[in-house]
C-alpha cells in the first residue's frame, strides 16, 4: 500500500544514512508532515558536520557510529539509503518485528501525482535522463529532474501537479527493492557493474529489470534493441515495448540510418535530424539521444520538438568534457566512467591518439575488454587507486593476446597521472581521464574526481 502524507503523521521513522543530497531533504519532509524522526549514520557528529548544520533547529534525534543499525527497534518506518543492501540482518529483524522498510525514491513514486519517466542502465544514464528533461522543456512542458541526478524531489513532490512530468534517473540500488514502476522506463544497457555490493550479476539484472517490472499494459518500456541483454528483458515485459537502436531498423522506436535519426510510430515513420549535428561525441551518445527521443515520442512529443532539443544539447560535466587544449594537446574529463563499458566507449569517441587515466576502487568487475582497447587503441595508460595492478594485469594478458606493447604506469596521484601523460603527449594528442572504475578509493565521488582533474589541467 502506498505511503501517504497523511499516513506519515505521528509515525516514529528512521532514516539511514543521512547526507545532503537526499538524506536531510528526507528528513526536513518527514518532520514537516509531523512525522517523529530518528536520523541514523555510521558517521560521527564531527564527519557529519555540516549535515548536522543542515539540520539545526529541527526535532530530529540522532543515532550515530559504528553500531547505529543496532538501535532499530520500535520504529514503524524505515527509510534506507540507497547504497544499503535491504537483506541486512538488522533490517530483516525490524521488518520482522512490524517495521516497513522504503527508501526516499519509493516515498516519491508513493506520493507523485504527475507521471513519471525513468531511467536505468550501466552506462548512459544521466545523459539520457538530462536529455528527456531537455526535450520535455523544449516541447513547454513543466518537468522536474530527480532520482540519482540534481536535487532530491522529495520536498517538492506533492506541490508537483498531475499535468507535469517527473523525470528520474534511477541506478540499481534504488531499484533493487523497489515494487513500483514509471509510466514510461527506459533500459540505456546492461553490463557487469557494482559487483562489489550486488550478490550476482544476475540479482543487478533483476535490480534494472524492476524499472518495468510494476507496469501496466498502458505503460511503455523503451530497451536497447542493439544490447542482448536488454532486448531479451521484451517478452517479459507487461508494458508496451519500444526500441531504440543505432544498428538495425526497428519495428517501433527511434533509429539511425546512415547519418539520419529517424522515428517509427503507430505506422508512421519521421525523420528527427542528421546525427552529425549533435553537439555529443561518441557512438554512445547517439544512442542516448534515440533513447531520449523514444521516451518522448510515446509521451506525444513531435519529432521536430525532439531535433531542436537534441541538437542544441552540450555534454553534461564530467562526461567528455573538453576541459581545455594545450599544446595542441586536448585533456578529456570523463570521470562518470565508472565501468570498463563506458570507458571503452569513451575511448571509441575520442579515437586519435589517446593518453588514459584509469583505475580507482573494485567493483569485482573483469577488465579483459577493457585491455584489449587499452591494447588496440591507446599509446600510454597511468593507472590509478587500488585497481591499478589489476587493471596492469589485464593489460599483460592483453598484450600477449595481441603480440604488441603498450607504455603504462602505476602513480599514487591523480596529478602524477596527468603529468605523466602530459609528458608523453604531441601535438594532436588526447589526455583523457576515464577511470573505468568508481572513484571511493581516493576521492568523495565521480564528481569530486572530475573537478579535481579539472583544477590540476587548468593549472598546468
Amino acid at each position: 500500500m502506498a505511503l501517504t502524507v497523511e499516513s506519515l503523521r505521528g509515525r516514529r521513522v528512521a532514516v539511514m544514512g543521512i547526507g545532503l543530497r537526499s538524506g536531510v531533504p528526507l528528513i526536513n519532509f518527514l518532520v514537516d508532515q509531523g512525522a517523529i524522526v530518528t536520523a541514523f549514520d555510521q558517521k560521527s557528529p564531527e564527519q557529519l558536520g555540516d549535515v548536522q548544520k543542515a539540520l539545526a533547529g529541527k526535532n530530529v534525534e540522532f543515532v550515530l557510529g559504528g553500531e547505529y543499525l543496532k538501535h532499530l527497534e520500535g520504529y514503524d518506518l524505515l527509510f534506507k539509503t540507497p547504497i544499503m543492501r535491504p537483506d541486512l540482518p538488522e533490517l530483516l529483524q525490524a521488518v520482522a518485528e512490524g517495521a516497513r522498510l522504503t527508501s526516499e525514491i519509493e516515498l516519491v513514486f508513493d506520493l507523485a501525482q504527475a507521471p513519471i519517466t525513468a531511467v536505468t542502465g550501466s552506462d548512459g544514464k544521466t545523459t539520457t535522463t538530462s536529455l528527456i528533461y531537455a526535450i520535455l522543456k523544449e516541447a513547454g512542458c513543466e518537468a522536474y529532474l530527480g532520482g540519482n541526478i540534481g536535487q532530491s524531489l522529495i520536498e517538492q513532490v506533492v506541490d508537483i501537479p498531475a499535468t507535469a512530468h517527473i523525470v528520474l534517473e534511477l541506478s540499481s540500488f534504488q531499484l533493487l527493492p523497489m515494487q513500483q514502476s514509471p509510466r514510461v522506463a527506459v533500459v540505456t544497457n546492461i553490463s557487469p557493474n557494482h559487483l562489489d555490493v550486488h550478490s550476482s550479476y544476475s540479482e543487478y539484472v533483476a535490480a534494472k529489470a524492476n524499472i518495468w517490472r510494476y507496469q501496466s499494459p498502458e505503460d511503455y518500456v523503451i530497451l536497447n534493441y542493439d544490447d542482448a541483454t536488454t532486448r531479451a528483458m521484451a517478452p517479459h515485459v507487461p508494458g508496451q515495448v519500444v526500441y531504440f537502436s543505432r544498428q538495425s531498423e526497428v519495428p517501433s522506436g527511434v533509429f539511425v540510418r546512415g547519418r539520419d535519426l529517424c522515428a517509427r510510430w503507430q505506422g508512421e515513420e519521421r525523420h528527427i535530424c542528421d546525427v552529425s549535428g549533435l553537439k555529443l561525441l561518441g557512438g554512445h551518445n547517439i544512442a542516448n539521444v534515440a533513447a531520449a527521443a523514444a521516451a518522448c515520442l510515446v509521451q506525444g512529443i513531435s519529432s521536430e520538438v525532439v531535433a531542436r532539443a537534441v541538437t542544441a544539447f552540450t555534454p553534461v560535466e564530467h562526461r567528455l568534457e573538453l576541459v581545455r587544449e594545450l599544446g595542441a594537446v586536448r585533456y578529456y574529463n570523463d570521470s562518470i566512467a565508472s565501468s570498463p563499458t563506458r570507458t571503452m566507449a569513451g575511448i571509441q569517441a575520442i579515437g586519435g591518439d589517446i593518453l588514459l587515466i584509469a583505475g580507482g576502487s573494485d567493483k569485482n568487475v573483469p577488465f579483459d575488454e577493457l585491455a584489449l582497447a587499452i591494447v588496440d587503441q591507446v599509446r600510454a595508460v597511468a593507472l590509478i587507486g587500488a585497481t591499478a595492478d589489476k587493471i596492469a594485469m589485464a593489460i599483460n594478458d592483453a598484450e600477449q593476446k595481441r603480440g604488441k606493447k603498450v607504455k603504462k604506469i602505476n602513480v599514487p596521484t591523480l596529478q602524477a597521472a596527468v603529468l605523466w601523460c602530459q609528458k608523453q603527449a604531441q601535438p594532436g594528442s588526447s589526455v583523457m581521464l576515464s577511470p573505468a572504475c568508481a572513484s571511493f578509493d581516493m576521492f568523495r565521488d565521480f564528481e569530486d574526481r572530475g573537478r579535481k582533474f579539472k583544477a590540476i589541467v587548468n593549472s598546468l
